[in-house]
């Protein structure tokens, strides 16, 4: 095509668009004149608009999704896209899973434009469900194209801890380089897995949508966030029905649907409240920062000092708040009149600096000594804010209630019980306005106490106590740990002929805590070569297993385990229960330390999968070392 006849089709394309938007209009106005601005109708037929809906489960709220169908008929959008956890999952039962599913669709069926499903965790839990959905609804991941527009539609339950496996990568992929020339690409999943160790694979897709311009949506967090990511928009949506604190705006926790409109220059994002309408960048990076600084001030960390003695006779209340956000904080509090205490400041109102301290002290007394028992909880009406035009009324507010007893608090460090030689016990708390107050060998009944420093230095086992004062010499209740000095380590065991791998045995039942492995049966026994409980599982829900061989470590030490198991999981060495993750609360730990020579100890595994993940987690570092390193069996476990 030459460029005179390329003009011409270029002035003919225009002249007919501009045609096109004036044709349905009519007017009797025959001035030069006009009482309005131009006839460029906002009605190019290659643009659209459509709604998104967020997490309806998650702690489901009746009526908020069927209102916010409503709401959606009264805009008519092309159509609407989901971005997962429509029921509330997490079973097997295939007779409650159908009544959901048709439960939700009883309300989605009322919408008068197509509507696009898209999997969350509790949509899909299992395999069951896993199977219902496909029955229902076919592929859990796909693709479509609108009016020239990619959507990807990804399942980001497809992997363990929320991620995607290499074939849903693959697909992404390579359906985005079969549309190369579309105008715009929107990837929408439940979780956001941007924020996830994806083993790289989602950093893949990126790379795959480079150079072009794309948005990417998710939701699960119910909190509403905005970011600017590699040059594109990406979206955390909040809740359209789903659990949430409802703290506003700034918060990201609002119920609202996300209406886009498609133009020449890209999407045009709103957020509609159910109670108003909201820019698309009212959460961001920045307001999440503030937030955060408001809500963590929230708690009203504070201690209450008392004075000595069986009855209340004075004390004073230490508000501490800390500033994190990058603008100044006003403070206000209001202690409610009352006639048994005396509070010669009820109204206190302070601003603090950005990313600065500061402690409230709040004296109070009684006219006349009284029993604690008698005395009534403090009321104080509390106010957060930042004062910034560009986000106005940005604040949170409440009502705290304080029972007047001397602070029970929980600062002393470290919180494992257990040390090989000497120990620094500490007292780490943000009241240096205030002394600390060790108490040593309470078990043998001779008192010492040490005032004023921040740390003490144990050689033996024993009771180590704290206390908060003041030079009014009132004080907190007192906190204490029992320290065991181990004297003795476990000695390494010699095993002939061992293999890499721990043996397992397998067994099924449904358990509320674990159970008694040694009187069980097992179903099929073998050799693990990794924590993978799905790989030797035979079926999803509901199973235990059994795993025992020994652990190497390299060096004499003191030994710290940990697990983060879904169900339960207990874990033995040298028969001594150290970590008991179970739904059972007496002798409940997580951690538990051990002191080992260097060298392979025997170990026993015990774990339980209810149902949703099968996942098997421990971790272990020496001493107090910060950083845990995760167990795995390869190279570490033999049998």
């Amino acid at each position: 095509m030459n460029k005179l006849i390329l003009i011409a089709t270029i002035v003919f394309a225009t002249s007919n668009l501009f045609s096109q938007n004036q044709k349905y209009f009519e007017s009797g106005v025959e001035t030069v004149k006009k009482p309005w601005t131009d006839l460029n109708f906002y009605n190019d037929p290659d643009n659209f608009q459509f709604a998104i809906v967020t997490d309806r489960n998650g702690g489901n709220r009746p009526g908020i999704f069927t209102d916010a169908v409503s709401k959606i008929n009264l805009l008519y959008p092309e159509f609407v896209l989901s971005v997962g956890d429509l029921i509330n999952g997490y079973t097997r039962d295939t007779a409650q899973i159908r009544y959901e599913w048709d439960e939700v669709n009883q309300v989605i069926d009322d919408l008068k434009m197509p509507f696009f499903y898209l999997p969350g965790n509790h949509d899909i839990t299992n395999q069951v469900m896993a199977e219902e959905w496909e029955k229902r609804y076919g592929q859990r991941y796909y693709d479509f194209i609108y009016k020239n527009t990619l959507f990807i539609i990804l399942d980001s339950n497809d992997d363990d801890d929320h991620s995607l496996t290499r074939e849903q990568t693959d697909f992404a992929i390579e359906t985005i380089s079969q549309h190369p020339d579309v105008r715009w690409t929107f990837l929408l999943m439940h979780h956001p897995i941007w924020t996830y160790d994806t083993d790289g694979r989602f950093e893949e897709v990126e790379r795959a949508l480079e150079g072009r311009k794309y948005t990417v949506l998710a939701g699960h967090t119910h909190h509403y966030t905005h970011e600017n990511r590699r040059g594109q928009n990406y979206y955390v949506l909040a809740t359209t029905g789903g659990g949430s604190n409802l703290r506003g705006n700034y918060f990201g926790e609002f119920d609202h649907i996300t209406w886009v409109t498609m133009t020449d220059d890209g999407p045009s994002l709103a957020n509609l409240r159910l109670d108003g309408i909201l820019p698309h960048d009212i959460a961001s990076k920045e307001t999440q920062l503030l937030a955060d600084a408001l809500a963590n001030n929230a708690s009203m960390q504070h201690v209450l000092l008392c004075n000595q003695g069986e009855k209340f006779t004075d004390g004073t209340l230490y508000l501490n708040f800390e500033n994190s956000g990058a603008a100044p904080m006003t403070i206000q509090l209001h202690f409610y009149h009352q006639h048994q205490l005396i509070i010669p400041e009820p109204v206190t109102e302070v601003t603090l600096d950005p990313h600065g301290k500061r402690i409230i002290e709040i004296p109070f007394s009684a006219p006349s000594p009284k029993s604690y028992s008698e005395v009534e909880a403090i009321q104080i009406d509390w106010q957060l804010a930042y004062d910034l035009p560009e986000y106005p009324n940005f604040q949170l507010s409440g009502k705290y209630n304080l029972e007047v007893v001397p602070t029970k608090t929980s600062f002393l460090t470290p919180q494992i019980p257990k040390f090989l030689d000497n120990l620094t016990v500490s007292a780490v708390h943000p009241y240096d306005n205030l002394k600390t107050v060790f108490n040593t060998n309470l078990l043998k009944g001779s008192e010492e106490k040490v005032t004023g420093v921040d740390e003490i230095e144990i050689e033996e086992g024993g009771e180590v106590g704290i206390q908060l004062m003041n030079d009014r010499k009132q004080h907190t209740s007192l906190e204490s740990r029992t320290f065991e000095k181990i004297t003795k380590l476990h000695k390494s065991v010699r095993v002939r002929n061992q293999q890499e791998g721990l043996q397992y045995s397998y067994y099924e039942g449904t358990w509320d805590k674990l159970p008694d492995f040694d009187q069980l049966m097992a179903i099929s026994t073998g050799v693990a070569t990794d924590f993978w409980v799905s790989d030797y599982a035979l079926r999803e829900d509901h199973f235990g297993m059994v795993f025992t061989g020994t652990i190497l470590l390299e060096e004499d030490g003191l030994y710290i385990f940990r697990s983060r198991s879904d169900e339960a999981c207990k874990l033995f060495i040298h028969e001594e229960l150290l970590v008991n993750q179970d739904n059972v609360q007496e002798d409940f730990k997580e951690v538990g330390a051990i002191a080992l020579k260097r060298g392979l100890h025997p170990v026993t595994i015990h774990f339980r999968e209810g149902i949703g993940r099968e996942r098997l987690r421990l971790y272990f570092k020496r001493t107090y070392d910060n950083q845990w390193e995760e167990l795995q069996v390869k190279g570490r476990f033999y049998h």
